[in-house]
């Protein structure tokens, strides 16, 4: 292998091979004089994708949960090199992760090498909850439809040949292939496995110029991540969530504030926010957006709502798609796990009306904010609330959760693109459970945009399948969608 070739880093899983960074600065156009090699460290972050199901599979997945235990690289001598991950027990929502990515590791010392080797170990079980809807157009579940599949724990191994110079500083993407990992008979998941073949590969951070939104030296969107603001100092926050471990991110000029005094000034410590974040080359995070939750300690469950509510008991059957734990008292630390069934009751107070999280959308005009009524919330919108009572689910019985508040936050959703029109994109072949059998149109606001697949929106061709993360609010909203995240897949 010449010079040249020991500057490039390769990443190679079956047909695809891409080149990353040079250990010199920018497209080597000479011999490289220095971090050549022969040694020392590269800094390598880590981040998780998924590619969904086929829209046309008409299948209804509320969550697919399973905890990532560890990822090894394997060098041409057969040493292996675990890398530490944002947490011990990396719980990932890997419907959640079709539109947005997570971070699974950043700035981690790897040993300059060539490695022909990926494995991705995952405790069990993993976990598919869905439902069936064999009437198009009605919206919710088939009733005593909704069901969770679970895996066996192991590991999944990917074949690869990529080359880390010394002081290269690169990322990778693991994507989680779910067509592959489901058996499916109709509508119905009859079982998953992590470990069958061609469910992860990998690919070379930051993707190519085209498709992706991002400037020189950002790898990767980290947007939504909702926890407890651990620490703050300066223009540096510490971010804590209940499954994905901590991001610590610095605002800059560019940062936007939903909060009154629009600035940091407005980041609480101890108290529940939302933050979005870019993951520089580097490793750090750079904070792009902020909103607070709750200024105290709080347990809060997000979930995705899986049938009509019942406006007479004030019920709401959801699935749990994301949860804060209160620093002290939990009730819900160790009872409650993503893709738990749990039936929702509001009560509620006088003066007191539903919440949007817009994390500075513009949205149109909409009835969500005015009501405190159980029947202005549709299946297949997300909702968060703290939970001021809980009781577990116990078997196929789901769990039982008390609040006085609800907010709606972001669903993610996966379709077929039928046409774009900036600042408006359309699509249709929705899951069943949203009732949905018309193109419905989604929004987007200028400045809270992300992208991956594209770098614009006009780049998504008709036909393709597409997810996104979006506030679905519902008629009489027009558009009903509000989208904050595109990919195109």
């Amino acid at each position: 292998m010449n010079r040249m070739n020991r500057q490039l880093v390769i990443f190679s899983f079956a047909i695809l091979s891409s080149a990353l960074l040079s250990s010199c600065s920018g497209v080597p156009k000479g011999p490289c004089m220095v971090n050549c090699g022969g040694g020392g460290n590269a800094t390598v972050s880590v981040v998780l994708t998924a590619t969904p199901t086929d829209p046309n599979s008409s299948l209804s997945i509320q969550a697919f949960s399973a905890t990532i235990t560890g990822i090894t690289l394997t060098d041409s001598t057969g040493k292996a090199v675990p890398l530490t991950l944002n947490s011990g027990a990396y719980i990932a929502e890997f419907t959640r992760v079709t539109s947005d990515s997570t971070v699974l590791a950043a700035n981690l010392p790897v040993p300059a090498a060539t490695y022909n080797q990926v494995q991705v170990f995952f405790s069990g079980p993993p976990s598919v909850t869905f439902c069936t809807q064999a009437n198009p157009g009605v919206p919710g579940c088939a009733a005593g439809t909704v069901a969770s599949v679970t895996g066996a724990a192991g590991s999944a191994t990917v074949a690869t040949s990529f080359s880390l110079a010394a002081n290269q500083q690169t990322g990778i993407v693991v994507n989680a292939n779910l067509p592959n990992s489901v058996t499916l008979n109709g509508q119905a998941i009859t079982a998953v496995n992590l470990g069958a073949a061609n469910v992860f590969t990998a690919s070379a951070l930051p993707p190519a110029a085209g498709a992706t939104d991002l400037s020189a030296g950002q790898l990767s969107h980290i947007d939504d991540v909702m926890g407890t603001v651990t620490a703050a100092s300066g223009s540096t926050l510490t971010i804590h969530t209940t499954t994905r471990g901590d991001i610590t991110a610095t605002a800059n000029g560019s940062t936007q504030y939903d909060c009154l005094a629009n600035n940091f000034s407005c980041v609480q410590l101890n108290g529940v926010a939302i933050v979005d974040t870019i993951l520089n080359t580097d490793g750090t995070f750079t904070l792009t957006f902020y909103e607070p939750v709750d200024s105290g300690a709080a347990d809060i469950i997000e979930g995705v709502v899986t049938g009509v509510p019942n406006s007479v008991t004030n019920q709401v059957p959801i699935v749990v798609t994301d949860t804060v734990f209160a620093s002290s008292n939990s009730i819900l630390s160790g009872q409650v796990h993503l893709g738990d069934q749990v039936v929702v009751t509001y009560t509620p107070t006088a003066g007191n009306t539903f919440t949007i999280f817009s994390k500075g959308l513009g949205l149109p005009i909409q009835s969500f904010t005015s009501s405190n009524n159980v029947s202005a919330i549709l299946p297949g919108q997300t909702i968060a609330f703290p939970a001021t009572t809980f009781i577990a689910q116990s078997g196929v019985t789901p769990g039982s959760a008390g609040t006085q508040d609800i907010a709606l936050r972001y669903t993610r959703v996966t379709g077929t693109i039928t046409s774009v029109a900036v600042p408006f994109f359309s699509g249709n072949n929705f899951p069943p459970f949203f009732g949905l059998t018309l193109i419905q149109q989604f929004g987007t606001t200028n400045g809270r945009l992300s992208l991956d697949g594209v770098s614009t929106l006009t780049g998504i061709t008709n036909g393709s399948t597409f997810s996104t993360s979006a506030l679905y609010l519902g008629t009489p909203s027009s558009p009903q969608f509000v989208a904050q995240t595109v990919r195109a897949h």
